[in-house]
């Protein structure tokens, strides 16, 4: 049994058009399923834990990376994810977290590929009580996600491109104390991304070698730039060759801690959760804590 969890309003709606197809290939390869639509946010959280305590176990999230992030959370908070198997159908917006996964275009390829049931052990992050599956952000990215949330007519990479041009105007730094693997130093630094995937965005790879199953986060941090350099820095973030920069810094480990004298923005999956303790913020690795269906050749 397949229980489907569909975002209509991934993609800025645009997702609500794929519910019929999906449904037809379900039908057509025999896969037993049920749909539910959500209408609200967090919403799939509930559909997801509801559905592991009845015993469903396929999940498949529907919509962007903010629905995934949820399935995730509802399968989490459940208390059994071992007996999940996650699915993923990417039709929203920036589908970031797919593109760690070599996952085919076409609906009917994705659909078979969840038919063909190949599961992996992957690995996922926390802070607090919240899960997240893909990246992690602090600092100017947040700014610009954030921004990117309350646009409520540009997806994908367009709007998040829209929504970077709103932050440059405020183009704050932040001067943290970073702890990686019980190294701690200073920066005055314009954003610090924790990547358990490789793409965030819609588009840019700050964590181009980042694995999902590797039990390893990725850190970028990024010095304090001006506006030009940030103009400069773009096209090397969404090629991935940014990493040669003299202002960027790459790490890897299992925590992070970040801390300021200041609430510092933050999101994750392209969500903004709610941080009690903005000032100190504390990242660890679930290693293999997710079943995720893969193509069979990853």
């Amino acid at each position: 049994m397949y229980k489907i969890i569909l975002n209509p309003f991934a993609a800025k709606g645009k997702a609500f058009k794929s519910a019929r197809t999906i449904e037809h290939y379900f039908k057509k390869f025999n896969m037993p399923y049920e749909m539910v639509l959500t209408n609200c946010s967090r919403q799939a959280i509930d559909f997801a834990h509801e559905a592991v305590i009845q015993g469903v176990e396929n999940i498949i999230a529907a919509g962007g990376d903010g629905t995934i992030n949820e399935v995730v959370n509802g399968v989490m908070k459940s208390g059994y994810p071992e007996n999940i198997n996650l699915g993923i159908i990417p039709i929203g917006g920036g589908n970031d977290f797919s593109k760690n996964l070599d996952l085919p275009h076409k609906l009917r390829d994705i659909i078979q590929v969840i038919k063909e049931h190949h599961v992996q052990l992957v690995d996922i992050g926390q802070i607090e009580d919240y899960y997240f599956i893909n990246t992690l952000g602090v600092g100017f990215d947040a700014q610009v996600a954030i921004s990117y949330t309350k646009n409520k007519w540009l997806s994908g990479f367009p709007g998040y491109m829209y929504a970077v041009m709103k932050a440059l105007i405020r183009k704050d730094s932040y001067y943290v104390t970073v702890t990686i693997n019980g190294e701690t130093f200073t920066k005055d630094a314009l954003f610090v991304t924790v990547g358990n995937g490789i793409c965030c965005g819609g588009k840019f790879y700050l964590t181009p070698d980042a694995k999902i199953d590797d039990e390893l986060f990725d850190f970028c941090i990024i010095d304090k730039l001006s506006r030009r350099k940030i103009f400069k820095f773009i096209p090397k973030a969404v090629k991935g060759t940014h990493t040669e920069l003299p202002a960027a810094h790459l790490y890897r480990g299992k925590e992070i801690l970040i801390e300021a004298q200041r609430d510092l923005p933050l999101y994750l999956d392209g969500e903004i959760p709610f941080i009690k303790d903005k000032r100190n913020i504390y990242v660890k690795i679930l290693p293999h804590r997710i079943r995720l269906i893969t193509p069979a050749f990853r």
